[in-house]
């Protein structure tokens, strides 16, 4: 991926929608059924990007509220662009800009139902291990704000970061519910919904991996 140019115009924008952003994340703090107004069920993804997959399924789950995450907020105006697109404005989903090593400060304990991994950054150096979302520094926060055996989904095209992911579940006796080297080619595609990053490298004949995985406490 390249450099991502920064936009002021776009991330102030972003900033100023009071609908779909969230300004201040940490008020939120074991209260998100109040924001979102019921007790549906929480589900995030670290590393929303341009928001291709977690608009999907807000659009197609109106009894899960879903919450974006990146780092940047200027790709992140791209996922409200794809929001503003709609006829009306759908309450079930809302955008955060933040550091994801933060997470929890802004979520409870056991209070997040899945959390989705999109296409990470691999991090492909050994001393850059410690950036990985799979990595122990990472998944154990994961699962400090994800509720009892409620799930990782992790997908990739990066072999290298997938065999890293699967070393790491083994280790650390985690729950395996599915894994396979070729989503496409697998049982598992039925419902798979794929982001711009994924249908681009589909394309191009990669493989895409994934992995559910969860933690009993």
């Amino acid at each position: 991926m390249g450099r991502l140019r920064k936009d002021i115009e776009a991330e102030n924008k972003l900033f100023s929608d009071s609908h779909y952003f969230v300004n201040n994340p940490i008020l939120y703090k074991g209260n998100w059924n109040v924001l979102f107004k019921n007790n549906n069920p929480i589900e995030i993804e670290i590393g929303s990007g341009k928001g291709r997959f977690i608009f999907e399924k807000a659009k197609a789950n109106p009894n899960i509220n879903y919450i974006a995450i990146d780092k940047f907020p200027t790709i992140l105006f791209k996922l409200l662009n794809k929001l503003y697109s709609l006829d009306k404005k759908i309450d079930n989903i809302k955008i955060l800009s933040m550091d994801v090593m933060n997470i929890c400060d802004v979520f409870k304990d056991n209070e997040i139902d899945k959390i989705y991994l999109n296409f990470s950054d691999p991090w492909p150096k050994k001393h850059h291990e410690r950036f990985r979302l799979t990595s122990p520094n990472f998944v154990s926060k994961f699962f400090k704000v994800l509720k009892n055996k409620q799930p990782i989904e992790f997908k990739t095209d990066n072999k290298g970061l997938f065999d890293y992911t699967m070393d790491k579940i083994v280790e650390n006796n985690f729950n395996v519910v599915m894994a396979t080297n070729n989503l496409y080619m697998s049982d598992y595609c039925h419902d798979n919904v794929p982001t711009e990053y994924e249908i681009k490298w589909i394309n191009k004949g990669a493989n895409i991996k994934k992995v559910i995985f969860y933690h009993s406490k």
